[in-house]
């Protein structure tokens, strides 16, 4: 099964808890978008290579709001028996989501990191899969599936996974 993941430490974990608890969604849009590719009919001749990659950052933090941007990226590719693999699809797009705090609550810097690369993420997911799939569409594309997305303890075994997860599929 594809699965988008985002891991994070048990510490971190909390750490967005506390977040959320105390914040609401105001308002998401999409503040950015690029989107390029190849003709479906010579792209779709080998096999395609699909990967996502997301990164939020703060933008702004006031005594009561949180405005946070998470950035994906889709890129689909092939090998074409060269060294590179060769990207024939490419879209990308930047939500905005806007967090009110409670009066009472003023999130730590590690509250506000932890909550951006989990949280955030999570909620921006559904605008980005529903932005990706009718681009995709657009461009001529086969629809495309995302079929979950899944928090899992960072416990160290397999590395440092923050903030690289990726899902892959192809057409």
């Amino acid at each position: 099964m594809n699965t988008f993941t985002i891991f994070q430490t048990k510490e971190e974990t909390e750490f967005a808890i506390a977040v959320n608890h105390n914040a609401q969604i105001s308002d998401v849009r999409l503040a950015r978008a690029k989107v390029a590719a190849d003709h479906p009919e010579n792209a779709l001749k080998n096999p395609i290579t699909v990967t996502i990659g997301v990164k939020a950052r703060q933008v702004e933090n006031t005594s009561s709001q949180l405005l946070v941007a998470v950035s994906f990226r889709l890129a689909g590719s092939i090998n074409e028996d060269q060294p590179k693999k060769r990207n024939v699809l490419c879209v990308e797009c930047t939500f905005e989501v806007n967090y009110q705090l409670r009066p009472d609550f003023t999130p730590t810097a590690e509250q506000v990191k932890a909550f951006k690369d989990g949280n955030a993420i999570f909620n921006c997911w559904p605008y980005c899969r529903q932005y990706i799939q009718e681009m995709i569409q657009r461009l001529g594309y086969p629809r495309w599936y995302s079929r979950s997305f899944a928090f899992k303890p960072d416990t160290g075994k397999t590395g440092d996974c923050r903030n690289r997860s990726r899902f892959f599929t192809c057409f």
